[in-house]
């Protein structure tokens, strides 16, 4: 009987335990009313942000019934629910004691287009890894697994893939038995060898009524651009901590920083009931709160994201300071970057607070309030553990008072300091410091630049170089390549700069490039432990083994670099075969890093293939022990006979399975194991898994090599776009050896191309595809060309199979060139076949209006629903210019009335463009109030001086 470490370490999953436990994990379903989301794009677009992902098109304005499976994990005190199939995401969670929300739980599911791809939904807590927020997995499924632990608690891990940047990561959802708070415990992997962008923030939802305040640390705050503002006072003598007073402007993104705490969190002061999220410091830099305009600009979002739950506000917790946005490098507060083979773990703790107000301090015991009131005070502890600790009060040093306080989750604990010492700080200590709240700001403020010198010159060599790092770290390689250009322009022999070329002609696959950038820099330093790395990640790319190990054997004497390149060493040892050099690296590895996931994953495959099984099902436990969805070592534990094919496959829950083996088995090539790579492949139909197959099988099974390549070749390229740069050269084989002679080889190793951005490559490749069946790549072709070539392409696109994309991008095209008839009757023929899609009506109604019928437009726009992304204004925009030019028209015609009522027209935010109005003193009225003032004084000759773009 095979001996199964799986079903030890997953399988525990909802079965009644033999003893009794307050802690329970159930899985179960539930039916909500849900407004869907769907029509994936087709159109490839390599250079997008988001790909190799597509957006969603398609957002239901009604709602229908629909089961949703769900994870809950239940104890005395709170009830948390996950749903795995919508990101993994909590969904909500309930204090027990007094059945309210402290995480907001929407009744509904709702979704809309506000993420990278798309679609989401509002409320509960999100997990976002990568390289911008609202990340790809948001909406759609992810891997997951419940079990009970030893100690009583329940667990629910969700896991996947993050394509874009290649890294991966596990989040443990726990429950204790006996305590008021769940933790997310994330395990997060950069599972490639080269550096990756680093963006990881939790975002968790929250009512916004109840007079809510914000219990945030803190005496300033960034936006997303880094720039400073004085908080909570931001001097216009509002108090931002209160959410009534942000009722001004525009949505609103406060980081919050200036003190160095471990939570924040919220009160709602008319339910006497709040909320606390604690973290170590060093583990969670940021503390963001979000919430969109009280104008009806904001409050739309209401209505679109939720049936009948209320607004919302979202406090958000970040590994970094802020949520960057591209103009953030210009301030202190750049864009990070993740460490090759990096693994970063932390835990955070999230539960409800009752009835002490506004609180000072919270730690994982609790949440505290010190109340002062001339020489005496009150300490309200709000616990979420059980059990005696001492209390110890402090003024000024000096011990003022002592007793030992018995806590009860959720029950406060009060106590009542009497004729405390004139002018001295407090601090209060609970426990062995598990709760320490001192009164004095300087124990708390850290006073960190908040600017860029102002006298700094972008200008120079190192300028140039920190806008294409930092251009670099956030994968806009375009930009990237400008700067670091520039500053090598001033300085050929800048060292950094040739560096971080090397690096970024290596993430697009340009390997002969980037050895020629890292020789540059060790030319000037031969112990540059950057340089020397990328030297041999570029020589291992180009097949110079021993170039390649001398490069990693130097790169070890960094301490940052010293456990990747062992962790290279050991790869480049197993590929030859050798076991005991193998683990002599790997052992070093993970001296240096002991949490290199990467380097345990080796030191698995040495076991197995060392025939050490007693060794390789401990580790094998272990791994799983802490990551149970590591699909690495589940793969391990199938290759070792000890798990099925069924038992394997049905762990890979989320949306894109094939994605999980492919990477899967580019690690599995990387170790030299291509066998193992080939069966990866062959446990899916995708059509780039096959072609690698075909690749890996050619010289050890050349029918099997021949087969999978013909599947590859007649699987449908529907939503495959391949983005791996290490697949360029199976797909150069591919072509030398496919007998059929299929356009979908140069289609794919088109997309790699303009991918990395040699678009002229692209196109060349893609002129030599005629499918008769395939609009998506004559839309993608329309793209990379201008003129007639464009709308060549796209009228190909409609015999190939029209759709409402291939409309759009004629309607583009038309609008483009200014050609406003042909635009006008090319979207009104797609809109009359495709009612629903409102970015065909957009076309049509802008169309209408710069062919100037002004009328036509407005009743066009009146007649149908936009379901709008976040910020949009574009219906709004088309509606407002339209009433003007209409305005201008009838001044012209001396028709005073007509134009003072088309201005006034002009002013209404019609809801179902999707915008509300924002707060009247945000709004330029100056066209509008030049029109009505020519209007009135009959001064139909100003017309022409009035312009309206």
């Amino acid at each position: 009987m095979k001996k199964t470490i799986f079903s030890a370490c997953l399988i525990m999953l909802c079965i009644p335990q033999l003893w009794a436990q307050k802690a329970v994990v159930t899985e179960s379903q539930a039916s909500m009313t849900t407004y869907g989301f769907g029509d994936p794009n087709p159109v490839a677009n390599p250079l997008a942000s988001f790909y190799p992902y597509w957006r969603f098109d398609q957002f239901d304005s009604k709602g229908v019934e629909k089961t949703w499976k769900t994870v809950t994990l239940e104890n005395d005190y709170i009830r948390v629910t996950l749903f795995p199939e919508i990101g993994g995401k909590v969904w909500g969670a309930v204090d027990k004691t007094t059945g309210k929300e402290f995480v907001y739980y929407n009744h509904v599911v709702k979704f809309r287009d506000i993420a990278m791809r798309g679609a989401w939904v509002s409320g509960g807590i999100e997990f976002n890894f990568g390289i911008i927020g609202h990340v790809p997995t948001s909406a759609t499924p992810v891997d997951y697994c419940t079990l009970t632990k030893p100690d009583g608690s329940v667990s629910c891990h969700i896991a996947s893939y993050e394509l874009i940047t290649r890294t991966q990561w596990n989040i443990e959802i726990n429950l204790p038995a006996d305590k008021a708070y769940f933790t997310t415990s994330v395990v997060w992997q950069n599972a490639s060898p080269l550096e990756q962008p680093y963006y990881q923030w939790m975002n968790a939802a929250f009512k916004s009524d109840g007079n809510l305040q914000l219990c945030y640390p803190g005496n300033a705050y960034i936006g997303h651009d880094g720039v400073s503002h004085p908080y909570p006072d931001d001097g216009e003598g509002r108090d931002l901590s209160w959410f009534s007073a942000n009722a001004f402007g525009h949505d609103k993104s406060y980081h919050i920083l200036g003190e160095y705490a471990g939570y924040y969190g919220a009160y709602w002061h008319d339910d006497n009931f709040g909320f606390a999220h604690c973290s170590r410091p060093d583990e969670k830099l940021g503390r963001k709160f979000f919430c969109w305009s009280q104008a009806r600009e904001g409050e739309i979002w209401k209505d679109l994201l939720t049936d009948n739950d209320g607004q919302y506000v979202e406090m958000q917790a970040g590994r970094m300071f802020n949520q960057p946005g591209t103009n953030s490098m210009d301030t202190p507060f750049k864009h990070h970057t993740f460490t090759p083979m990096g693994t970063d773990c932390w835990t955070e703790y999230w539960y409800p607070v009752e009835n002490i107000g506004a609180y000072s301090e919270a730690s994982p015991l609790g949440a505290l309030t010190l109340k002062r009131k001339g020489d005496t005070a009150q300490l309200l502890l709000s616990p979420v553990v059980a059990g005696e600790k001492k209390l110890e009060v402090y003024a000024d040093g000096q011990l003022i008072h002592a007793e030992v306080i018995r806590l009860e989750p959720l029950k406060v604990c009060r106590t009542d300091l009497q004729t405390l010492p004139n002018g001295k700080y407090l601090r209060v200590i609970v426990g062995d410091n598990e709760l320490v709240y001192d009164e004095n700001p300087a124990s708390r403020q850290y006073d960190r630049p908040l600017m860029m010198p102002a006298d700094f010159d972008w200008n120079t060599a190192y300028g140039h170089y920190v806008r294409g790092e930092q251009y670099l770290n956030i994968r806009h390689f375009a930009d990237a390549e400008r700067e670091l250009s520039a500053s090598l322009a001033i300085d050929k022999h800048y060292a950094p700069a040739l560096v971080k070329m090397a690096l970024l002609k290596l993430q697009l696959g340009c390997y002969k490039e980037a050895q020629q950038h890292a020789r540059g820099a060790l030319a000037l330093n031969t112990y540059d432990a950057e340089a020397n790395y990328l030297w041999g990640m570029a020589n291992l790319r180009l097949g110079n083994i021993t170039d390649a190990k001398d490069g990693f054997a130097l790169a070890t004497y960094s301490a940052a670099l010293r456990s990747a390149a062992y962790a290279m060493l050991a790869k480049l040892a197993l590929r030859e075969h050798n076991m005991r050099e193998a683990g002599i690296f790997i052992a070093k590895a993970l001296e240096a890093n002991p949490k290199n996931m990467d380097a345990l994953q080796s030191r698995l495959v040495c076991y197995r293939l060392s025939g050490q099984s007693e060794a390789f099902g401990t580790l094998a436990g272990q791994l799983l022990d802490v990551t149970p969805l590591n699909q690495i070592v589940r793969f391990e534990l199938l290759l070792a006979g000890r798990l099925s094919s069924d038992e394997f496959m049905s762990a890979l829950r989320c949306e894109m399975p094939e994605q999980e083996l492919l990477e899967m088995a580019s690690w599995y090539i990387e170790e030299g194991c291509t066998a193992d790579a080939a069966t990866l492949c062959g446990l899916t139909s995708y059509p780039l898994a096959l072609y690698l197959k075909a690749y890996l099988l050619r010289d050890s099974d050349a029918t099997s090599s021949r087969a999978a390549l013909k599947a590859a070749c007649e699987a449908s390229p529907a939503q495959v776009f391949p983005f791996r740069q290490e697949l360029m050269h199976v797909l150069d084989w591919a072509k030398e050896n496919d007998a059929s002679k299929s356009w979908k080889t140069d289609y794919y190793r088109a997309l790699l191309c303009w991918n990395r951005g040699e678009e002229n490559e692209a196109l060349a490749l893609l002129n030599s595809c005629e499918p008769d069946d395939f609009a998506p790549l004559y839309v993608s072709r329309a793209s990379l060309k201008q003129g007639e070539g464009r709308l060549s392409d796209l009228m190909k696109a409609q015999k190939a199979g029209d759709s409402w994309h291939v409309g759009n991008a004629l309607v583009a095209y038309y609008s483009a060139a200014k050609e406003w008839d042909k635009a006008c009757g090319t979207a009104e023929s797609y809109f009359k076949r495709y009612p629903d899609k409102f970015a065909i009506g957009l076309s049509y109604a802008n169309a209408l209006c710069e062919s100037g019928q002004y009328t036509k437009c407005i009743k066009v726009l009146n007649r149908f629903k936009v379901m709008p992304n976040e910020g949009a204004r574009t219906g709004h925009t088309i509606y407002r210019r339209a009433n003007l030019r209409l305005a201008k028209q009838y001044l012209k015609a001396k028709n005073y009335a007509g134009a003072l009522k088309a201005v006034e027209a002009s002013k209404i935010w019609n809801e179902n463009l999707g915008v509300g109005k924002p707060y009247e003193d945000t709004i330029d009225y100056t066209i509008e109030n030049q029109l009505v003032d020519a209007a009135r004084n009959k001064a139909w000759q100003r017309a022409d001086e009035i312009e309206i773009k």
